[in-house]
């Protein structure tokens, strides 16, 4: 019986196993995802790759949409599944989605979220400024095409001109990245590098770097860090990821929603970067980590009254 029988592994083993299970899982999941496109959309990836070229003149959104959905499934979905079953007999305890937390832990953490926003600008700021030394600067270049490329893909994906387009892209942005990303990253990567560590900290930053770093954004990778170490502490102070989940839904559905009424002339354009585009950005920032602190101050307090 397979169920459980790898949890005497190694953390170091369980980390290589669950590497393969992702490379696998993803492997898979992408080669199911071209048969389903070349059905649904009649588009072949095998002899026509300029499809998925988000520059190309012949690029179809909904089939690079249809590709992320897929692409995410298969990578932060499912495999947290697998790996929790071969490391555990209780696959939703070893993910921490047996335990529901109270309405106001809920609070804190989208309370939480809404005012570490002009923090996490500040940090963004901070970091676009950042250079690297001269012999490195091809690999600065390489990085800052690689952000100028995804942020034209961003830009696309959120061209949203219905109320279905913005349904669309909530579960696409918000909803699957926010459940999938917290159930490999905190549900099991945090957990085998606490145990590796020895150290629930470690454990955290070193996921939070590894969270960031995926999104392969050096200009981006501080604030990103940033909220990784904050949903590791949402999820050791709660004992429950529907807490960070909730977080991370926030996040992403506040960017989309905020895009959406932003094109609808609803908004104002520059609401996006509050905090964040004027002088006003290191005061807004240090008032934000001040209230921040203070909310996770509650939200750690509130874990010692429930454990008393």
């Amino acid at each position: 019986m397979l169920k459980g029988s790898l949890s005497h592994y190694s953390p170091l083993s369980q980390l290589m196993m669950s590497l393969l299970v992702v490379v696998g899982s993803f492997m898979l999941c992408m080669f199911a995802g071209s048969v389903l496109a070349y059905l649904i959309f009649d588009v072949n990836i095998f002899t026509d790759a300029t499809s998925l070229d988000i520059n190309g003149a012949s690029v179809n959104i909904s089939v690079l949409k249809f590709y992320q959905s897929i692409y995410s499934t298969g990578m932060f979905i499912i495999p947290p599944f697998i790996i929790a079953w071969l490391l555990n007999n209780k696959v939703l305890t070893y993910l921490f989605l047996d335990k529901k937390s109270s309405p106001p832990q809920y609070l804190l953490a989208i309370l939480t979220i809404i005012v570490a926003l002009p923090a996490i600008n500040l940090l963004a700021d901070i970091n676009s400024h950042l250079q690297l030394p001269e012999f490195l600067s091809e690999v600065e270049e390489w990085m800052r095409h690689s952000e100028d490329q995804a942020e034209i893909i961003t830009k696309k994906f959120l061209v949203m001109e219905t109320p279905f387009d913005l349904f669309v892209n909530l579960i696409l942005i918000a909803v699957i990245p926010a459940l999938g990303e917290e159930l490999l990253f905190r549900g099991v990567i945090q957990r085998i590098f606490s145990n590796m560590t020895k150290n629930v900290h470690w454990g955290i930053i070193i996921t939070a770097f590894l969270f960031a770093a995926l999104h392969m954004q050096f200009f981006g990778l501080i604030p990103r860090m940033a909220m990784g170490i904050l949903f590791g502490y949402l999820l050791v102070w709660t004992k429950s990821l529907w807490v960070p989940i909730l977080a991370h839904l926030i996040n992403n559905g506040m960017a989309v929603c905020m895009s959406y009424f932003i094109n609808k002339g609803k908004l104002p354009e520059d609401i996006e970067k509050f905090g964040g585009n004027d002088a006003s950005i290191w005061i807004s920032g240090f008032i934000s980590m001040i209230i921040l602190t203070l909310l996770l101050f509650n939200l750690y307090r509130s874990r010692e009254r429930q454990s008393e």
